[in-house]
């Protein structure tokens, strides 16, 4: 298996690889020594000359100048925060936060405004203020938050919607809304569950629907004590927030189409805060709010008239001669996958690498930093882009790039890295220590047989986020420093056409772009700048640069300051066996599974297959209070990074296997620890190829107050875990997770 992502000779079409895993007469599984398919290797030169009709895959304009957006923190000329009614519910906040449609100009050098769906706080009757990532709350701990969530989205969706699939449910409407508060520990009524959506009430041009999951005994939506009862267009939620301080977000969650809406926009942050937090602020051991900023990077593509792009064409590596479509399709592949009929022209995808990246909602924007630290709360609200985050200077010939050889790694000679990124929590909250990052070139290296990544920097799937310190206090005045990743997508192997950086070799003779121009896009690496300013007021006292030194080894482990993690031990926990799959739906399209290590018959090659629909009952079912250990076995060929509602868990080891002997298990390597950055409490877990990942949860439920009846539908609680790559979790990585 080649690592064409990072080949320093040639530039490979790669594309989507499937990893097939195949039936032998008495020997259990095959797995074949190379990637199912065939590869077309690319020199620069051949790029020029090769003439293909390639499927029309969106690039966005070439003008787009890097670096001319400012951003800031929270509040008017940042995100906005929310502001809730304090006194309507005892000792809670309320929020009303609609969902509608609006458009915004993300960047001057887009022809128009950008058609967007998102959040608007309208408590109390305020008008609603549309912009990007709006909505925002910030919660305490025990302070309960509730919401009403009012839709008032347009019959038409700004994307084009694939009805074909089973996973649409028969459904009609494009409009649905779920409102799932991702890291939340809420009870499963609440959780926004993908069948508990709903879609504007009859006023306002819906049908007024609720989905089974929202529905209680009678066919009555489900609803809140004390709340209005839900009869169209809105639906109540309750968060206790019993839980620890960490970054939390809230995104849409409605089945089907749950990766077009959180692409449309349908997301925004959750700030959830605790005595230990204020704490650790009260005392100089960390930056205060003014200096904490959020950083939610995403990666999307535009249109010449400055519409968002989807793509809504199956690509096959069959429509070209040489197999350089984007995906493998079932009846191409070996062995083939029969009874298939061709995917519709207007198909969902197997997964979405957009071309410009986004922070904040803004497309390459700088930042202003004081000679001081900041604390920047890191979410990849990506469909399915990986980032390997580093800090470099700016090149010192151009201060919109850094230094590349042109083959695209780093050049070593001429590149500096920034100041250390000291990570002291994940989205579980704080880590029970602090851990230096960026204190050497962070690219990443691969392991030469499975492809998986040995070395890397702050690497982040999409879900996952990092509470990160940055000291820019020594970093020259008039300094500008680059946030960069390296990342290959899909992730870990890599297709070259979805790696954008200034100077790659021109692939668009082969679906992919022109060659990106220094100082525009289309770019992927270069993510934003920052700019450091003369610090205003005092120095920030000695205290801020404890976190630092005890992550540098410069003071003992005893000074510090963030709280101890409470291990689970695997003493009576139950143990499961679960399985991560690759397959081919009824239209011979790429898809993924959740399933467990009990074969569920054959798939449509006739292969054993031991993956299961979202929709077949339930295998994960869960004493409540129970501690499970989870074995994960990833039998595909990418990263995923696996998300569970309700719990956060621990990872206890990672450890190769060999997929030839599944489900017999061969380990190939020893096990090994989790990355220090990894040592907390994690709810979106990296699960490698070839590797199983072994992780440990305790069940608990919360408590609201209130009494929580069981679901009409599954009869307990009603919880799922799936892939974050969109795209896969609709398609159809998700299983239910039944708390009783």
């Amino acid at each position: 298996m080649s690592k064409k992502s990072i080949s320093e000779t040639a530039f490979p079409c790669g594309r989507r690889k499937f990893l097939a895993i195949g039936a032998l007469t008495g020997a259990g599984l095959v797995l074949p020594g190379k990637w199912i398919g065939s590869a077309l290797a690319l020199n620069q030169s051949s790029t020029k000359t090769r003439k293909l009709v390639v499927p029309k895959f969106n690039q966005s304009p070439t003008n787009i100048r890097k670096f001319v957006v400012a951003l800031s923190g929270l509040g008017p000329t940042g995100i906005p925060v929310a502001a809730p009614n304090t006194t309507k519910f005892n000792g809670m906040d309320y929020y009303e936060i609609q969902a509608a449609q609006f458009t915004q100009q993300l960047h001057p050098d887009l022809a128009g405004p950008t058609t967007l769906w998102g959040y608007a706080d309208v408590t109390d009757g305020k008008a609603a203020n549309y912009r990007y990532l709006g909505g925002l709350i910030v919660a305490q701990q025990n302070r309960p938050v509730r919401i009403k969530a009012i839709n008032k989205l347009p019959a038409t969706h700004p994307l084009p919607v694939d009805m074909t699939p089973p996973y649409m449910m028969g459904r009609t409407t494009v409009n649905r809304i779920s409102i799932h508060l991702h890291g939340g520990f809420n009870p499963w009524m609440s959780d926004g569950m993908p069948m508990a959506d709903f879609d504007p009430s009859v006023a306002d041009g819906g049908t007024g629907y609720y989905g089974a999951s929202a529905l209680g005994a009678g066919g009555i939506p489900l609803n809140i004590p004390d709340m209005d009862q839900p009869t169209g267009g809105f639906f109540n939620y309750h968060y206790p927030n019993q839980d620890r301080a960490k970054l939390e977000w809230y995104h849409d969650h409605a089945i089907g189409i749950t990766r077009l809406n959180a692409y449309a926009g349908l997301a925004t942050g959750y700030v959830l805060q605790d005595p230990v937090e204020h704490a650790l602020m009260d005392n100089r051991l960390i930056p205060g709010m003014a200096q904490m900023v959020p950083l939610i990077i995403q990666d999307k593509s535009f249109q010449a008239d400055g519409s968002l792009w989807y793509p809504s064409v199956y690509e096959k590596n069959s429509q070209l001669p040489d197999g350089s479509g984007r995906w493998d399709w079932g009846p191409d592949v070996i062995p083939p996958a029969t009874g298939v009929t061709p995917p519709p022209a207007l198909s969902g995808i197997p997964e979405f690498f957009a071309d410009t990246a986004l922070v904040n909602g803004a497309p390459y924007p700088y930042l202003q930093v004081e000679q001081r630290h900041y604390r920047f709360r890191i979410l990849n609200g990506s469909q399915a882009r990986f980032f390997n985050l580093q800090l470099y200077y700016a090149s010192e010939t151009n201060s919109n790039e850094i230094d590349l050889k042109p083959h695209g790694k780093l050049d070593r000679s001429k590149v500096v890295l920034g100041p250390p990124m000291i990570q002291i929590g994940t989205e579980g909250g704080f880590l029970p220590a602090p851990v230096a990052l960026n204190t050497k070139i962070g690219e990443l290296t691969f392991d030469p047989e499975s492809e998986n990544p040995t070395s890397y920097n702050l690497l982040l799937a999409p879900a996952e986020r990092a509470d990160v310190i940055i000291d820019f206090s020594n970093v020259p005045t008039g300094a500008k420093l680059i946030l960069y990743s390296d990342a290959p997508a899909p992730f870990p192997s890599g297709d070259e056409r979805n790696d954008y950086w200034t100077g790659a070799p021109d692939q668009s003779a082969f679906g992919g772009a022109p060659t990106p121009l220094a100082g525009y896009g289309p770019n992927s690496r270069t993510l934003m700048q920052f700019q450091v300013i003369p610090r205003v007021g005092p120095a920030d006292p000695s205290s801020m640069s404890i976190m630092e030194k005890v992550a540098l080894g410069t003071l003992p482990a005893s000074s510090n300051p963030l709280p101890a993690l409470t291990k689970l031990t695997t003493v009576g926990a139950v143990v499961r066996n679960l399985t991560l799959n690759e397959d081919f739906d009824e239209y011979g399209r790429l898809i993924q599974k959740v399933g467990t290590n009990v074969q569920n018959g054959l798939n449509n090659q006739g292969m054993p297959t031991w993956g299961r629909d979202y929709e077949s009952a339930a295998t994960e079912v869960i004493s409540a209070g129970a501690k499970e250990v989870w074995r994960i076995y990833n039998l595909t060929g990418d990263t995923h990074p696996m998300h569970w509602h309700l719990v956060n868990l621990q990872i206890l080891s990672r450890q190769p296997f060999d997929p030839e002997h599944f489900p017999t298990v061969k380990y190939t390597g020893p096990a090994r620890a989790p990355d220090a950055n990894e040592r907390g409490w994690k709810e979106t877990i990296r699960c490698q190829p070839m590797e199983c990942i072994t992780v440990i949860a305790k069940f608990d439920l919360p408590n609201p107050g209130f009494i929580v009846p069981a679901s009409a539908r599954t009869g307990g609680s009603e919880y799922v875990w799936h892939c974050h790559i969109l795209e896969h979790e609709e398609h159809d990585m998700m299983r239910p997770m039944i708390v009783v």
